[in-house]
């Protein structure tokens, strides 16, 4: 099963430093790679702003770190991402972790697969500052690329 860096890096749905004016914004813009991409179809997106909409920010999961998705079946075609950082900061009305300035959309075809290969990955770059820092200091595609392929080399290591 390909990782979550792997399944990124191969898919290319990666933004850097777009222009959003709040958090619908965002979301939809990181959501076009996703459709754009044959992951997921438009319904899919419009699921993942709905959801926001009827429960709140529940995808801020990590001070300015936002994680939309919706479920598999509201048009999930197959498992796929997409990673977004903001030129500048949008609040989503998270109180604990706004403003949000790096999205990253997901997309699996089944609960098992996400929590398998997303959570794990996913939770471990939330939790390095170093690379973290190192996306959101990145000022186009290459450099992005390249922080992301550093923390995969680590997280493969073992070493985070």
């Amino acid at each position: 099963m390909a990782g979550f860096i792997k399944r990124l890096l191969d898919s290319g749905n990666i933004a850097v430093k777009a222009q959003v004016k709040d958090w619908e914004d965002a979301v939809r813009v990181c959501g076009k790679m996703m459709t754009v991409g044959g992951i997921c179809k438009s319904a899919y997106v419009d699921a993942a702003v709905n959801n926001h909409k009827e429960i709140g920010p529940y995808y801020v999961i990590a001070p300015g770190i936002a994680m939309p998705h919706a479920k598999p079946e509201n048009g999930v075609l197959k498992t796929g991402y997409a990673l977004m950082t903001l030129a500048k900061p949008v609040k989503f009305g998270d109180a604990d972790n706004d403003p949000v300035d790096l999205l990253i959309f997901a997309g699996a075809v089944n609960r098992e697969e996400h929590n398998s290969e997303v959570v794990p990955e996913i939770a471990e770059l939330c939790d390095s500052d170093k690379h973290i820092a190192a996306i959101r200091r990145a000022k186009d595609k290459p450099q992005l690329k390249a922080a992301l392929e550093a923390f995969q080399a680590d997280f493969e290591a073992g070493v985070l």
